[in-house]
């Protein structure tokens, strides 16, 4: 079973690349009408457990818009693989309170803890995200670019906005949302702008580790 599951795990660093990669859904469009809930019950393939955690964790009033301080949310999206990955990488624990098999067996306030560093209060789609200097590495001292995100967890990491090159012609191509984190460096994003009515998923890639963020 544990090769089984590092094999899908392995299967979904391979498909990372070097341009914004995307969440097959099936579906082109990225508004969705139902609540952000029924949007990932509605795809078991990218956010079976996330829906999972998200149950179990107690937050399901949150993800489904329930919430009168909170209507309105913007979810950097842990994907499935990011989660198995993380209860396959607990089996190397040698404290065996700590190793797990499902998602059920996660303490509910880690589950709560993770996802939580995950959504902000607000929509916020790509392009209200501003761009970065591109003088500058994200990293330094004098970037002055991009906006910085707060969760409700209290964890700040930068999102913005780069250009690409189409035919030799700086900035001509395709804009991708790119997030950097001072503790974790490089967030990988997948497909931003996924809008059901409650608000926005920016859906991380399948090698984000759990909790880098």
């Amino acid at each position: 079973m544990r090769v089984i599951i590092l094999i899908l795990c392995c299967m979904g660093v391979l498909s990372a690349c070097t341009q914004q990669d995307v969440i097959n859904s099936g579906v082109s469009s990225p508004y969705h009408d139902c609540n952000m809930m029924d949007y990932m019950r509605g795809d078991t393939y990218n956010w079976e457990l996330t829906v999972q955690m998200i149950e179990h964790a107690g937050l399901t009033d949150l993800f489904e818009g329930k919430v009168d301080t909170m209507p309105v949310i913007t979810f950097w999206g842990i994907p499935s693989y990011s989660i198995q990955r993380f209860i396959f990488d607990s089996h190397e624990n040698e404290d065996l309170t700590k190793v797990y098999t499902k998602v059920s067996d996660i303490p509910k306030s880690l589950c709560r803890e993770f996802l939580l560093k995950h959504v902000t209060k607000g929509k916020i789609l790509k392009e209200d995200i501003a761009y970065k200097n591109k003088e500058f590495e994200i990293n330094e001292s004098g970037q002055d670019g991009g906006t910085w995100i707060t969760c409700l967890a209290g964890n700040r990491f930068i999102a913005y906005r780069e250009g690409s090159d189409y035919a030799g012609v700086p900035d001509a191509g395709e804009v991708n949302l790119r997030c950097w984190s001072p503790s974790w460096g490089k967030i990988p994003m997948s497909s931003p702008d996924i809008q059901p009515t409650n608000g926005v998923v920016h859906a991380l890639n399948y090698s984000y580790r759990l909790g880098h963020i």
